[in-house]
């Protein structure tokens, strides 16, 4: 066992190996980083003088008066311009027709200047954009490194600026920079398109990246790839209308770099095999056959199975067959802990459904010592009190009576409730409500025990109000809502079509609907021509 935990040690290899990895990976991300800086240092040649022409433009652009020239009187101001920038090929200045104004070399006037990608991309974009044109009349005919800057008069845009560069003159700067780099270098627009490239040497070996390559590598921030016997890294030089691509070739040969990368491997990976196959073999004979036995008992404990000791147990560690006894002792004891549980919560529940049944009796026993009252009482209001009191104590009667009768402990069916109070009410008064329909539009809804009486009040008391206001008033139909929202908040109104005259002023229990509103947090809305006619909206109580 000492062995094969001390063979099992060897997969430090493997992090020899990772080690060297890391190592050889930390010496081409170096190398990556260092190709990248030495490539955004050689362009700045190019990136100023693609600067200075925005810069250029950018003056042009917001000076006053080019903004108010007419055609060719411009021409001597923008020639001592020109004078300031040799490798400035042509300025022009035109207006959104392409119709030029004003222009260094001059033409005719009227000219209007070809449409081009890059004029279009410049409208589009309606900012400063530089790109590849193949032939620039202004420029002799060969092909440029254009450049457009939009100029407003306010907030409206009555033409462009534009300057070009020869791609001669590019080449000219890319070979004064490689002098210095010995790279391999070329200006590529945002397609992939080689715009200007250096002076090709006859001893030069190194590979330069597909147009295909360049334009899937395009972005914001240097890219490192592989060419053909050598590296080549593409920088943003404008983006997104301008990159540099520069080449260089490897600091030393292919085959140097893959010895090394062998050299890494092969040691590392041999001792990692062998610590694989010995650590294999332990943890298979020592651990996890052991271990899938008491998986099996576990989840035939699951299904209720007893935990029964198995014969492949028998050659297992003393630890695993430890914890297959303990893991019988636990199942025993859970078992019986599960039974007691189920008992107490059975009886729990017969318990409550005692409780709420005889509270119900009592409450049923109030009532009819009420209603008895009610019917000895000396006058009419004393009687009138009596039955109200009596209607109450019904309630109370009624929910108990819903709970024990559900089976449930916890929540009760709110819009069975809200019929059985509806309907009970209404057969309580008798002769004097023999005339009003009652309607009633109830969704399933449900309420916690705890909030069932005062719910029962409300919905209650809403319909005695409107029951007493109702009454001898004729046939009167009585509709009432309950509704309850996917969040949980309950909703319940009382209407009627009888207007105020014939029904008269809400009585006391409009006191007691705002009680118990206030109790559950809810809103109460009344119509002021029919106060007895209300909706209210209870908030959704407490998870358990």
């Amino acid at each position: 066992m000492a062995l094969l935990l001390g063979l099992a040690m060897l997969p430090a290899g493997a992090i020899a190996m990772q080690v060297g990895l890391n190592a050889v990976n930390a010496r081409e991300a170096a190398y990556e980083e260092t190709l990248g800086r030495r490539a955004l240092q050689s362009i700045n040649v190019e990136r100023g003088a693609i600067d200075e022409v925005r810069e250029l433009l950018r003056v042009l652009a917001t000076t006053p008066s080019l903004q108010e020239i007419e055609t060719g009187d411009c021409r001597r101001w923008l020639g001592d311009v020109a004078d300031r920038y040799p490798y400035v090929a042509s300025i022009v200045m035109s207006d959104n027709e392409r119709r030029v104004l004003c222009s260094v070399p001059a033409v005719q006037v009227g000219y209007q200047s070809p449409e081009t990608p890059l004029r279009q991309r410049a409208q589009v974009r309606d900012a400063f954009t530089i790109g590849y044109i193949q032939s620039g009349p202004l420029s002799g005919g060969g092909p440029i490194l254009a450049a457009f800057e939009p100029v407003r008069d306010g907030q409206t845009r009555i033409g462009f600026i534009g300057a070009s560069i020869r791609v001669e003159q590019l080449r000219t700067l890319l070979d004064r920079s490689r002098q210095l780099d010995s790279a391999r270098s070329a200006i590529v627009d945002g397609d992939g398109r080689v715009i200007a490239q250096s002076s090709p040497r006859e001893t030069e070996a190194v590979g330069f990246p597909t147009t295909e390559q360049i334009r899937n590598l395009l972005g914001p921030d240097p890219v490192f790839v592989e060419v053909e016997n050598g590296s080549a890294v593409i920088v943003p030089l404008h983006a997104p209308d301008l990159y540099a691509v520069m080449s260089w070739a490897p600091e030393r040969p292919t085959w140097q770099r893959w010895l090394a990368l062998a050299l890494t491997l092969i040691a590392p990976i041999v001792i990692w095999a062998l610590a694989v196959a010995a650590g294999w073999f332990a943890i298979e004979v020592f651990v996890a056959r052991p271990l899938s036995t008491l998986e099996t008992a576990a989840r035939g404990f699951a299904r209720g199975e007893d935990v029964v000791d198995s014969p492949a147990l028998r050659s297992a560690p003393e630890e695993i067959r430890s914890l297959r006894r303990t893991l019988a002792a636990m199942a025993k004891t859970l078992r019986g802990r599960e039974q007691r549980l189920v008992e107490a919560l059975a009886e729990e529940r017969a318990l409550l459904r005692e409780v709420h049944h005889r509270v119900k009796n009592n409450l049923q026993m109030v009532a009819s010592l009420l209603n008895i009252q009610a019917r000895s009482a000396r006058d009419d209001s004393e009687a009138w009190g009596l039955a109200r009191a009596h209607d109450r104590v019904q309630l109370l009667a009624l929910v108990h009576q819903k709970i024990y009768s559900s089976g449930e402990v916890r929540e009760l069916r709110l819009d069975e409730l809200a019929a059985e109070i509806a309907r009970q009410l209404l057969q309580s008064r008798g002769n004097a409500a023999k005339d009003i329909n009652l309607v009633m539009h109830l969704d399933e809804a449900r309420a916690d025990v705890d909030r069932a009486v005062p719910l029962t009040f409300l919905i209650g008391e809403g319909v005695s109000m409107a029951l007493d206001a109702l009454a001898d008033a004729g046939p009167v139909e009585l509709r009432l809502f309950v509704h309850q929202d996917a969040d949980g908040a309950t909703r319940f109104a009382i209407d009627s079509d009888i207007d105020a005259e014939r029904a008269g002023a809400p009585g006391p229990g409009a006191r007691l609907i705002d009680a118990f509103a206030r109790q559950l947090g809810a809103i109460v809305g009344r119509d002021a021509e029919r106060p007895f006619m209300h909706w209210v909206c209870v908030p959704p109580g407490p998870s358990v």
